[in-house]
């Protein structure tokens, strides 16, 4: 799915950023920490799905305090009784009777006071890293800090302020995350989201806050969910669960060196869906049923040989925007480009079928011959791609396909009756690697009107005709084949 649209509701004066995702009976809301921008998120393809994840088991809504981000500046650092307000006014804007409540660090006092002052508006909540006594100047020790810990953890987060920018919160969240593109990425999302200032401000409250008083009041099962080897000690995060009278306590499994940040972040979607479900997630949860698109140059070889490296360079990146133009017109979704391949997923076979059309009549204009294939079945999500025997089978299928053929399995042709696609027997194959014969068709008609094309004499070349083709559909791909056929021309004139 694409990113949602973000939206604002006025708080105070101020616009307050919030998007949702996904629809259902089940409500979700999760406030999160200063760096996490609203829509930089969506940007890693590991966190684009797991944030897409939530849309499948619940109308899911997402967004930082006011002040942060997308929203409003403000004059001063929201309270915890304004944040809290806040959370009730987004659901409120969305028309949420009520929500299980997602808290990530810094945000999970204020999710704590929704709970246990509004019961009848939460069904459970979910504390993510989270402490709830006061690190700086209070009157005695923070249960489950030694002093070295306490320590530690605050002059790490002083220090990352300081640096504001460049991605050092990375091993404050799990040391072992910390990577060099794990810092750039987190470098990018905390300049968007705070200036150094509005970061060090927000760190001091929080290192004065004490919410702990607040906790026995809630009165919903609650998750206190921490990452191995957090800086925040486990029993600084038991003792906030323990508050709780339908707490629990949660230590997730260790993250595998240079784990990616969405990667890092499964488990803990696991536990919101779970709490949100009311149960775990099947073992299948991550399969479902899809069409498949695999299309592919034909003879890429021999054009590169004719124009050249540069002149084909820019003519495969011609091609390739203009499978990403087809692809989102249809409502599908790209998913790797490899070569001169690409392979994309949509969520009914007619739509795949007639983008399949389109690319390859679209590649016929820029002088390229390309095939596609289609099939649908299960796939299995895969962080943010899909694995499984359908997309192995939908990739044999396009390489059985012929230059300009769209070829597709029975399941396709069965299963878009009275679209008005039609299609010619083409026989039975065996697919590569793939058990038993396949009987496979060939598109005939697209039930639209074909693109015309201009005539051209026969003693032009493919080269020529590349050109006329492209002048109108990729001006960038034409100046790169004018250099070459005039280049060709000289040669053959000597």
């Amino acid at each position: 799915m694409d990113p949602p649209a973000v939206r604002y509701v006025q708080r105070d004066g101020h616009a307050l950023a919030y998007q949702v995702v996904g629809a259902g009976e089940r409500d979700v809301v999760w406030l999160f920490e200063i760096n996490m921008h609203l829509d930089l998120m969506w940007t890693d393809p590991e966190i684009h799905y797991l944030m897409e994840r939530g849309s499948t088991f619940a109308r899911t809504a997402y967004f930082q305090q006011r002040g942060l981000g997308l929203s409003d500046p403000v004059e001063h650092l929201p309270t915890l009784e304004e944040q809290a307000d806040d959370i009730v006014a987004v659901m409120d804007e969305i028309g949420m009777r009520e929500a299980l409540l997602v808290g990530v660090a810094s945000a999970s006092g204020p999710v704590a006071l929704v709970a246990a002052r509004s019961p009848e508006r939460v069904t459970g909540v979910v504390l993510i890293q989270p402490f709830a006594e006061r690190l700086v100047g209070g009157n005695h020790d923070p249960v489950g800090w030694s002093a070295a810990e306490r320590d530690n953890f605050v002059d790490g987060w002083r220090a990352a302020t300081r640096n504001w920018g460049s991605g050092s919160t990375v091993p404050l969240w799990d040391p072992q995350e910390d990577s060099a593109f794990n810092r750039r990425l987190m470098a990018m999302l905390e300049r968007n989201s705070a200036t150094p200032a509005v970061a060090q401000a927000h760190l001091e409250w929080i290192f004065r806050l004490d919410y702990s008083d607040m906790l026995p009041s809630i009165q919903c099962p609650a998750r206190a969910l921490l990452v191995a080897g957090s800086p925040v000690p486990v029993a600084a995060s038991q003792y906030v669960a323990d508050r709780i009278p339908r707490g629990s306590f949660h230590l997730l499994p260790q993250s595998p060196p240079g784990a990616s940040l969405g990667e890092a972040w499964k488990p803990i979607i696991d536990h919101v869906e779970q709490l949100a479900t009311g149960g775990h997630p099947a073992s299948d949860a991550g399969r479902y049923l899809a069409s498949v698109l695999f299309t592919d140059v034909v003879g890429s070889t021999e054009v590169l040989a004719w124009i050249g490296d540069s002149a084909y360079r820019d003519l495969r990146a011609a091609h390739e925007w203009q499978v990403r133009d087809e692809i989102e017109r249809a409502g599908g979704r790209l998913l790797n480009v490899a070569g001169d391949g690409t392979f994309s997923i949509f969520d009914g076979p007619a739509s795949a079928v007639r983008c399949a059309r389109a690319v390859v009549d679209g590649a016929g204009e820029l002088g390229l011959e390309v095939r596609a294939g289609v099939h649908t079945g299960q796939v299995e999500r895969n962080g943010p791609d899909v694995s499984g025997m359908t997309v192995h089978i939908g990739a044999r299928i396009a390489a059985t396909a012929r230059a300009r053929e769209v070829l597709v399995s029975r399941t396709v042709r069965d299963l878009v009756v009275g679209s008005g696609l039609r299609f010619a027997d083409a026989g039975e194959h065996a697919l590569k690697g793939v058990p038993d014969r396949w009987p496979l068709y060939s598109l005939t008609d697209a039930d639209h009107a074909p693109r015309t094309v201009p005539r051209l004499a026969p003693k032009l070349s493919m080269i020529d005709q590349a050109i006329l083709r492209t002048a109108k559909r990729a001006p960038q791909a034409l100046r790169a084949l004018v250099g070459a056929a005039n280049a060709r021309q000289r040669r053959l004139s000597r």
